[in-house]
């Protein structure tokens, strides 16, 4: 079982530790949190707590990650195997599609996923995540970078959690925006009345977007967007926020998709950072073909 610590912050004063997690770790449902902790307590301040624990700011909390029923989940490789932009020793840079879960989880328990589609190319101890350093949601498609062996992942998370990993997209957004470029500096946390949605709140983590207006539509407009933060749903939740969601976002925009549309419209264009062998490396993915087609459509 993995271990893991968290420093609690003033968001998190007051609230039950299962919450705290539960929003932390979005992954893994506060009701995975409730079960794993009844039978592997937490520790905070050298003393043993479970889930009903309210915490305080500045605590460090050593927990177990919950290890889920391997009855109930289980590793699924995809029919097609997302094409590998690059690879060594010890990274597989790949091009994920759209449809394609990074891992699953207690609530995606069977799906194929990144996970499952190079698990037998990975070393790692964590049995349903092995090799992820980092997320795309289910339909959203692009590069996205896995560590093969355990020193390399250690070494990605850090520059990850350090915030020196440069993250590019492409969205669509609907209408048009005010400003060619701006930054959208909103925190985020878990909403308390829609399920696995994120909300703009004061009590929430930092969440910074930077974008820039590349072509104008009818009722559109193509953005380049650039993350300093790796916030759950980021991208869609900030823009739903301003009043422009990313065309196709049915959680967060309009429930129905528009023709000739079939997920969300929102693309990992390119990943920079440096790789465990000391080299900084651009890794870029060219718009899908069902994207590119939408645009000429409008």
């Amino acid at each position: 079982m993995k271990q893991v610590e968290y420093l609690t912050g003033e968001v998190d004063s007051g609230l039950r530790l299962d919450a705290v997690l539960a929003r932390n770790f979005s992954d893994i449902s506060r009701s995975a949190w409730q079960q794993s902790l009844k039978l592997h307590p937490a520790v905070v301040d050298n003393q043993t707590v479970n889930g009903s624990y309210k915490v305080k700011p500045n605590q460090r909390i050593l927990v177990n990650i919950p290890i889920l029923k391997t009855t109930q989940i289980s590793l699924v490789s995809p029919k097609v195997i997302p094409d590998i932009i690059y690879q060594d020793d010890d990274v597989i840079v790949i091009n994920k599609p759209a449809g394609l879960i990074t891992h699953p989880t207690d609530t995606q328990p069977t799906l194929p996923s990144v996970a499952g589609a190079f698990a037998d190319s990975i070393t790692d101890s964590d049995p349903m995540r092995p090799g992820i350093v980092h997320r795309l949601d289910k339909d959203t498609s692009g590069v996205m970078i896995l560590a093969r062996n355990e020193a390399a992942k250690t070494y990605l998370q850090k520059q990850f959690h350090d915030r020196k990993v440069s993250k590019h997209y492409i969205a669509l957004v609907q209408g048009r925006l005010e400003r060619p470029s701006a930054r959208i500096d909103l925190p985020l946390r878990k909403s308390n009345q829609r399920p696995n949605t994120m909300q703009v709140h004061a009590g929430g983590r930092t969440a910074v977007s930077e974008y820039h207006v590349t072509a104008e539509y009818t009722n559109a407009t193509l953005v380049n967007v650039t993350i300093l933060t790796g916030r759950t749903h980021q991208i869609r939740a900030h823009f739903a926020h301003i009043g422009h969601p990313v065309v196709g976002d049915t959680r967060y925009g309009k429930h129905s998709r528009p023709n000739g549309l079939s997920r969300q419209f929102l693309h990992a264009s390119s990943l920079v950072l440096v790789l465990p062998s000391g080299k900084t490396q651009t890794f870029t993915s060219d718009l899908p073909i069902d994207l590119k087609n939408y645009l000429e459509q409008l």
